[in-house]
């Protein structure tokens, strides 16, 4: 300005705005660039320490996994120091709307320090994720004075032994969205997740190693997502009244048929419905007046289903028992059903020549089945013409929408 003859003083506009406004600004950036800021001004000199948003991240420092040891140990020096001193100079006279970690676990002590650190200011988010190989860290005691404002939580690699679960419901009294990625539930004693105001669920690749069954009793639950790890013993889930949409996956022959039925009756309730690797047997009901109606059920995906054992005409009988129980349904999408993509023998003479047989089977009963959708990738032995060929003879009201994609793309 000074060059082009203007006036030579600016007006500093950023620092002009509301200190709310500032905060919401410095939530994007890394936590080590909002330190800094504060050699912008007087005015943001100790802005930095009353941002609602505490995150530590290592990989702000050049720090993960695959770097060698020797590198290591001087990035962690540096990240170490940094975080101790955040923590310590943040300002602590109000609630803390979020606290992330993320970290691996390369000092047990310092990474403790910080967790319950993180925990005494009050956040309403709490995110601690530990990376790479985490030996059997376990979070600090629920105590309800440090988690009365707890809204959404979200755990990686941490051990939750019954004290978690026991205090869940009582520490936590506003605890809307949880989400657990492979944590272990462990401990001599029976365990539950029970919480009245939780709203959101997700738990991926976890295990229980109890050897009872993990109760979830959650009235106000509206969103459901099980991907199982191990459990051997089950899930068993309560007053789900409120569900709306729910997402199970389970792994390949290690949770029982009868858990599968219990569970899959569990979510009567739920308008959308997607299941993954569960199996013809379960569906398959031989007393229809015994299986539950799925009466709000608009929107039903099945993943990776019904590809062991029995013959196709079997298999759409077990999906037709379930179709019937489920009146107001209006979309099935069959993503990498029914028949496996590959042969599983390389010796296998793939046919030449279909021959569809005569159709006598019955016509399934859903009235209000609009569309079929079949995702698929490859269309081995002529399986797939059979597939489409059964579903139109058995379900002639429906249309159906062939979509190929890739499972495992280039």
């Amino acid at each position: 300005m000074k060059r082009a003859g203007g006036p030579t003083s600016a007006v500093d506009r950023l620092s002009a705005l509301p200190e709310e406004l500032l905060h919401v600004i410095l939530s994007f950036l890394p936590a080590p660039l909002v330190v800094q800021t504060s050699l912008l001004s007087r005015r943001w000199r100790r802005l930095w320490r009353s941002t609602p948003l505490i995150k530590i991240d290592e990989q702000d420092f050049g720090i993960s996994t695959k770097i060698r040891a020797s590198t290591l140990e001087g990035r962690w020096a540096k990240f170490e120091d940094f975080a101790t001193n955040l923590l310590l100079f943040h300002d602590n006279t109000s609630a803390l709307g979020g606290f992330r970690l993320r970290c691996q676990v390369y000092n047990w002590r310092h990474v403790d320090r910080w967790i319950r650190r993180g925990i005494e200011y009050c956040p309403s988010v709490l995110q601690i994720e530990l990376v790479g190989h985490v030996p059997g860290f376990k979070l600090p005691p629920m105590l309800e004075s440090n988690f009365r404002c707890l809204k959404r939580l979200r755990l990686t690699h941490i051990i939750l032994n019954s004290h978690f679960t026991g205090s869940l419901c009582s520490a936590c009294p506003v605890l809307e969205d949880m989400n657990l990625s492979y944590c272990e539930f462990c401990d001599i004693c029976p365990q539950g997740i029970i919480s009245p105001k939780l709203n959101k669920l997700v738990m991926e690749f976890c295990s229980n190693n109890t050897r009872y069954p993990l109760v979830i009793t959650a009235p106000s639950l509206t969103y459901l997502c099980l991907s199982f790890g191990n459990f051997l013993a089950g899930i068993l889930l309560c007053k789900m009244d409120s569900l709306v949409k729910a997402k199970i996956s389970v792994p390949e022959d290690e949770i029982s048929e009868e858990n599968q039925r219990e569970l899959l009756g569990s979510l009567c309730n739920v308008t959308s419905l997607e299941l993954i690797g569960f199996e013809a047997e379960v569906m398959l009901n031989e007393n229809p007046d015994e299986f539950r109606i799925f009466h709000n059920l608009r929107t039903l995906g099945l993943h990776s289903c019904f590809l062991n054992g029995y013959e196709l005409t079997d298999k759409l009988e077990a999906l037709g028992s379930f179709l019937q129980n489920a009146p107001c349904l209006e979309k099935l999408s069959l993503q990498y059903c029914m028949f496996y993509s590959f042969s599983d023998s390389e010796w296998e003479i793939e046919r030449k020549n279909i021959t569809l047989p005569r159709h006598d089977g019955k016509i399934l009963r859903c009235q209000k089945l609009k569309l079929i959708e079949v995702i698929y990738d490859h269309d081995h032995d002529h399986q797939l013409i059979e597939l489409v060929w059964s579903l139109g003879r058995s379900l002639p009201d429906a249309n159906i929408k062939l979509n190929k994609i890739d499972r495992f793309p280039p």
